[in-house]
């Protein structure tokens, strides 16, 4: 999907915004095979995606998968260690017992299984390799440390873990979703150090479920009844600031640029741009989508449980121009048409509008366009002499759109 956006330039003065609808054509489509859900990207644009009984292989680039690894497990969480050993978490296809199946890079072949508690775990990798498990019916996170066989400890969290992440410093984060937490383990330590409430409003959870953290240590948390991701700075105790997602936000990821990506329960997949307090660009999704992940070319790719697939969003679809850029091409534009001798200018030569972004679907944008229009009116109104043989009518601004939620199923 892409937004188009123009700017025509009236004479005496008058500014046109023009924002076009979302053409709502979601990403190109892959076909998986049985029922895929997690997934994971290494170094090379590979992705990793978790399907019934085994791991498909698409490598960057490709139409189909190339390979499907047999991991000897029903697929659930899937996490890449920093030199491209594949962990795979499941319930084993011989006895249901949940597992973590090590898949060394480039290999085919299982080189060690560990056993886990029971319940379906979404794991996390550190940069040093070492894996953690969130355990929903124990309330707690097993530690796997580099070459394990087995957990080297358990540390105690809030109600129902979903998630971790895990930050360059070795900090794991993990989302409590029926305590509506977030518990932060430090690097190497048995305990939490600290908890962080994440929670809208003390009456109820939230519901946080997938996390995510930036280059800067910024932790990003999405809340799946509340309808917000939760922003925590890194190294406090408390959110920062909120930002609206429609439709149940359950999985993110972020960008190496900090850019954040977020996966809605109703079908979309919503944009965030870095240092912004509001979603300005969304994408719909198929139905169910299960999870995502962030390739090193930008593209997203989005796990589609329900029919068989992965959709595939080519980041010039997903990028989002800088806001400081958009205000001051908005600035240039609105000089070049206060000034009287461009505006009796019959070809507007040099006053190339086409590229100016409509802010679409945040109330920052309406403040911004209401803001540009009363100060082009004022003058307008001083420069109406100098442009009276040029006046011409002004057309009313398009209302912008907002996301449109396409479907809705429930939380798993």
């Amino acid at each position: 999907m892409r937004f188009t956006a123009g700017v025509g330039v009236a004479v005496a003065g008058s500014i046109l915004l023009i924002g076009a609808a979302p053409s709502m054509a979601s990403g190109d489509v892959v076909d998986v095979g049985q029922g895929p859900l997690g997934v994971a990207i290494d170094a090379d644009g590979t992705a990793y995606i978790g399907d019934s009984g085994g791991v498909s292989v698409l490598p960057a680039g490709a139409s189909k998968p190339t390979k499907t690894l047999m991991a000897g497990v029903n697929p659930h969480g899937i996490a890449i260690g920093p030199d491209g050993t594949l962990f795979v978490e499941g319930s084993a296809l011989d006895d249901q017992q949940e597992k973590l199946v090590v898949i060394p890079k480039g290999s085919s072949t299982v080189a060690r299984t560990i056993t886990l508690s029971a319940d379906a775990h979404l794991i996390a990798a550190g940069a040093d390799g070492t894996v953690f498990v969130p355990n929903p019916l124990l309330g707690t996170v097993s530690v796997i440390p580099p070459g394990a066989d087995a957990p080297a400890r358990e540390v105690a969290v809030g109600r129902t873990p979903k998630e971790v992440a895990v930050a360059q410093d070795g900090t794991a984060y993990v989302t409590n979703q029926d305590s509506g937490t977030v518990s932060v383990i430090a690097r190497g330590a048995g305990t939490v150090s600290r908890t962080i409430d994440v929670r809208k409003t003390p009456d109820s959870a939230g519901a946080p479920h997938g996390i995510a953290i930036s280059p800067d240590g910024t932790a990003y948390v999405t809340n799946i009844t509340s309808n917000d991701v939760a922003v925590i700075k890194a190294g406090d105790s408390a959110v920062s600031y909120r930002v609206p997602i429609p439709g149940g936000p359950k999985e993110i990821t972020v960008g190496p640029d900090s850019t954040v990506y977020v996966l809605s329960e109703a079908s979309s997949l919503s944009v965030i741009a870095p240092g912004e307090t509001s979603a300005r660009r969304g994408q719909p999704t198929l139905r169910n989508p299960g999870h995502l992940a962030l390739a090193p070319n930008g593209s997203v790719l989005v796990t589609n449980t329900a029919d068989k697939s992965v959709s595939v969003f080519p980041a010039q679809d997903l990028s989002i121009p800088a806001l400081a850029a958009v205000k001051a091409q908005a600035e240039q534009a609105q000089t070049k048409t206060t000034d009287p001798t461009a505006q009796a200018s019959p070809d507007h030569t040099g006053t190339n509008m086409s590229n100016l972004p409509v802010i679409v679907g945040t109330v920052g944008a309406a403040i911004l366009i209401g803001a540009a229009a009363l100060i082009l009116a004022s003058r307008r109104r001083r420069h109406s002499e100098a442009a009276d043989d040029t006046a011409t009518s002004e057309p009313p601004a398009e209302d912008p759109k907002r996301f449109a939620v396409l479907s809705d199923h429930t939380p798993n």
